[in-house]
């Protein structure tokens, strides 16, 4: 059984900045737990923009505290996101992640598992899994 905490996470290599600061990723299972899929709890900080597009990835995101929106780049469709609101890229989609006035607290599951240690590229994915 693994048992792990956030308290567990901060501070270590399980806890990944963006480069640009925009956003916060604690990765409480990764590839190295071989569940199939890794878990992590992401905060979007405040009045920020991410450009995203998971190309090897597929991503499902439930929002637990905060509010914003998504914007598909393909059709500038926008969603609105709050808690209790739920959305999976089951198509790669390309979009910009947006947080308001307030962080956005974020449960996230990848599939493919990431490694942990993955940042967003200049295309706004992460790196292809390994085999």
């Amino acid at each position: 059984m693994i048992v792990r905490t956030i308290n567990d996470i901060e501070g270590t290599d399980r806890e990944v900045f963006a480069e640009n600061n925009n956003w916060v990723s604690k990765r409480f299972l990764t590839q190295e737990e071989n569940m199939g899929f890794s878990l992590h709890e992401t905060i979007i900080f405040a009045n920020t923009e991410t450009l995203i597009w998971y190309k090897y990835h597929l991503e499902a995101v439930y929002c637990v505290e905060g509010e914003g929106e998504i914007e598909t780049t393909k059709d500038g469709k926008i969603y609105p996101i709050k808690p209790g609101t739920m959305y999976a890229l089951d198509k790669h989609d390309r979009h910009y992640l947006r947080a308001y006035d307030q962080d956005l607290r974020l449960l996230c599951v990848f599939n493919p598992p990431l490694v942990g240690d993955e940042i967003h590229d200049e295309d706004g994915a992460y790196k292809p899994p390994e085999k």
